[in-house]
């Protein structure tokens, strides 16, 4: 019987296999963001339009995996439209420099209704993901660190369906 012994090394193992870019994906924002939140410093809202905060293969890859940086959707089933956007802000001080952050907004009028946040150590990256009236914000592509958003007490909430962190 014929038998064929592979030998990988480690780094070449490691290479192969790669990092997804998201784990270590980083964008920090420099936009005004006093129309948001006066604790913000600086704000960005994710986009793929001129890649300015992701690669054109990113970009294809989060397309790919029906992932999204606007959505327009009527999550409280209200028969009223919501415009979603997801991106990064930076505190002016606290206990966390950065946050996630979620801007419900209305279509037409383009007033903001709410800003949902998630405190975070270093800026991140996040999109939505669902269809229909649901709408989940994801940490990554293809893990479960994510947060649905639901319609609760008459807010927005972003709920955790498993421990987060």
């Amino acid at each position: 019987m014929n038998q064929a012994i592979i030998f990988l090394s480690i780094p070449f193992l490691a290479a192969a296999i790669g990092r997804a870019w998201w784990v270590d994906y980083t964008y920090e924002p420099k936009s005004d963001a006093s129309k948001y939140n006066r604790n913000f410093s600086a704000l960005e809202m994710y986009s793929c339009a001129d890649y300015k905060y992701f690669t054109s293969q990113q970009c294809s890859e989060i397309t790919r995996n029906k992932g999204m940086f606007n959505a327009v959707r009527d999550l409280n089933s209200d028969g009223i439209l919501e415009h979603w956007s997801v991106g990064v802000a930076k505190y002016k001080s606290g206990k966390y420099p950065y946050a996630n952050v979620v801007i419900v907004s209305d279509p037409n009028s383009k007033e903001i209704q709410q800003v949902l946040t998630v405190e975070l150590d270093q800026p991140r990256f996040a999109a939505f993901f669902g269809k229909g009236n649901e709408l989940s914000l994801f940490f990554c592509m293809e893990c479960g660190n994510y947060a649905n958003i639901q319609w609760k007490n008459n807010q927005w909430a972003l709920v955790w369906p498993e421990p987060y962190g």
